[in-house]
């Protein structure tokens, strides 16, 4: 009887934060201080007619010239493009872009038919340096996205499969190393053992790291 108390005063206190939840379930922003303590924010929209709508705010962006004002402002718009796209590309396929991959795909969808990118620029001079601010409305079609979410599973199949080869690569290496290292024991009738089995480990971790560094300078 004191258990189901319990729980019932549990959730009447904890109602009013799921709902408040599922209110502002439409919008996602996110939030992070910069250097002048204001806030950056981007939000992810849906557009019934338009596709996915995609607004980042830089917030207050200081410099000591006019230009280092916007350059730091660009650099904030370029990081939480990048930081969108990852998210993005998680949440369509599950799939986890590297630092290169989330460029390309930038890249790839600023390019295609039908995606806008409207920027909007303030700047202004103060006491102690210049303000720089930058407004970024990308909106993405739906079409784009569908032949988005099909690169995005091409590329994880890609990505699992040169990592099953490069295993594959890996234990045949080794086992080759064992045979070359038995054989050699046996040539040389156990003298230079020590030596042999030195020299063979290394090779074979060079062999090893050439195989790994190959597949993920491919995988992107």
């Amino acid at each position: 009887m004191v258990n189901s108390k319990v729980v019932l005063f549990v959730i009447t206190l904890c109602w009013p934060m799921f709902l408040a939840g599922a209110l502002t379930g439409s919008e996602i922003p996110v939030e992070a201080p910069n250097k002048d303590g204001q806030s950056t924010r981007q939000t992810d929209e849906f557009s019934q007619g338009e596709g996915r709508r995609l607004v980042i705010v830089t917030g207050r962006c200081p410099g000591l010239t006019q230009a280092d004002a916007e350059r730091e402002a660009e650099r904030v718009a370029t990081e939480k493009h990048k930081e969108m796209v990852r998210q993005m590309a998680q949440e369509l396929a599950g799939v986890d872009l590297s630092t290169s991959a989330v460029v390309t795909e930038w890249a790839w969808l600023t390019s295609q038919p039908g995606v806008t990118q409207r920027v909007k620029k303030t700047s202004d001079v103060r006491d102690y340096g210049w303000i720089a601010e930058q407004e970024v409305t990308v909106t993405i079609p739906y079409s784009v996205l569908s032949e988005w979410s099909a690169r995005l599973k091409a590329y994880r199949a890609r990505y699992w499969q040169k990592g099953l080869l490069a295993l594959m690569a890996t234990i045949a290496s080794t086992v080759l190393a064992v045979v070359a290292m038995v054989g050699l024991d046996r040539m040389t009738r156990g003298y230079y053992r020590g030596l042999i089995v030195t020299m063979v480990i290394l090779v074979l971790a060079c062999v090893a790291s050439a195989i790994w560094i190959s597949a993920l300078w491919l995988t992107g």
